[in-house]
Formats: C-alpha cells, sequence, structure tokens
C-alpha cells in the first residue's frame, strides 16, 4: 500500500529509489524497537528534502503522512 501511494506522488526517479529502500527497511525490521529506528530515519531523511526545498510542500506533507501510517502499522502487526 505504501508504495502504491509513493507512486501515486511526482517524485524524481532517483527519489523514488531512495524512497523504496526505506520501504524495504521497515518492512525488514525485526522488532520494535527496529521499526521505530527505521520511522526515525524517514522522517530524518523527508527533513532533509523539506529543507533543501527539494519537493513541493504538498509532497512532502503527504510523505509525512504515509510514512508515520506505515510505522504505526508496522507496529501493530503482529511479530511473524
Amino acid at each position: 500500500m505504501l508504495q502504491e501511494q509513493l507512486d501515486n506522488l511526482r517524485l524524481p526517479r532517483d527519489l523514488h529509489s531512495e524512497f523504496e529502500d526505506l520501504i524495504r527497511a521497515l518492512n525488514a525490521a525485526a522488532d520494535d524497537e527496529a521499526i521505530k529506528r527505521e520511522g526515525e530515519m524517514q522522517i530524518a531523511f523527508i527533513l532533509g528534502l523539506e529543507k533543501a526545498k527539494q519537493l513541493r510542500p504538498a509532497d512532502i506533507e503527504a510523505l509525512y503522512i504515509m510514512f508515520e501510517a506505515a510505522v504505526q502499522e508496522r507496529l501493530q502487526r503482529p511479530a511473524e
């Protein structure tokens, strides 16, 4: 679902691969601490893009919302 939302944003191609890496890392996180660390890294990455003014404000806001929701969903998913 996160990948679909990401695809709906008009992001530069090089950023798509960066976000795909973040998604894979989040999905691979083994426990709550690792999930939270991944979430912090995602937010830091988005913040860097925001400060560099590399994306439209609406896209930045959408990314914050999408990744925060993905982290919360991942934290609620039972351990496999």
